[in-house]
């Protein structure tokens, strides 16, 4: 059935998959999954939230039926319900949306934010070197991407994301600086309550 999902999926569905993979502690298979993503992620034809070549877009999907259109060319955000961990690292963000009460039902997060938030949790376990360039992707991303694979209402959870890593890969003082960042966004997700937990539990294990 996996198998099945990867080869006839979207980029979204690919996520979810590699997300499960990871979470049953299968990370050869989630990054291998991740590989295929990013190939689909690289076409020139790729629409995400609007943005998309659309001479090239045309000429890929013509002719098409629309679940091509979106398996071959259309990314989503990633969608995580607040009330199921899919990922254990993203435990205090979902409980912040939750205590809200927000009518928000879900986390969503960027597909390329997700895809190198696995490829780093993943590959610190099977593959040390890429565990670097993914913390690398994902900082040039967070940092400088703004509005086009970054959505400026999804920044507060990116930064989060960004910072989760950087504080699992002992980077304390970058850290805190993504956490302060993240708490001058917009809180789309309802996130603040994680953030500034975050932040005191770092400032209580010390910087050094």
């Amino acid at each position: 059935m996996l198998k099945l999902a990867a080869k006839f999926g979207g980029i979204s569905d690919l996520l979810f998959i590699a997300i499960y993979l990871y979470k049953t502690f299968r990370y050869k298979e989630a990054l291998s999954v991740i590989d295929d993503i990013k190939v689909k992620l690289a076409q020139p034809h790729l629409m995400y939230r609007g943005h998309v070549d659309p001479e090239k877009y045309t000429d890929a999907v013509r002719g098409a039926s629309w679940s091509t259109k979106i398996n071959k060319a259309i990314a989503h955000d990633i969608e995580l319900h607040k009330l199921v961990c899919y990922i254990h690292e993203l435990t205090p963000e979902r409980e912040s949306l939750e205590k809200t009460n927000s009518i928000l039902l879900c986390l969503r997060i960027p597909p390329l934010i997700m895809l190198h938030m696995i490829e780093f949790l993943c590959s610190r376990c099977v593959d040390l070197t890429r565990t670097q360039a993914a913390l690398d992707n994902l900082q040039l991303l967070v940092h400088y991407d703004r509005g086009v694979f970054v959505p400026v209402e999804l920044a507060d959870i990116s930064w989060n994301i960004l910072e989760i890593c950087q504080q699992i890969a002992g980077k304390k003082e970058a850290a805190l600086y993504s956490f302060h960042q993240s708490l001058k966004e917009e809180q789309f997700n309802m996130i603040q309550m994680a953030t500034r937990y975050r932040i005191q539990n770092l400032l209580k294990r010390g910087i050094s």
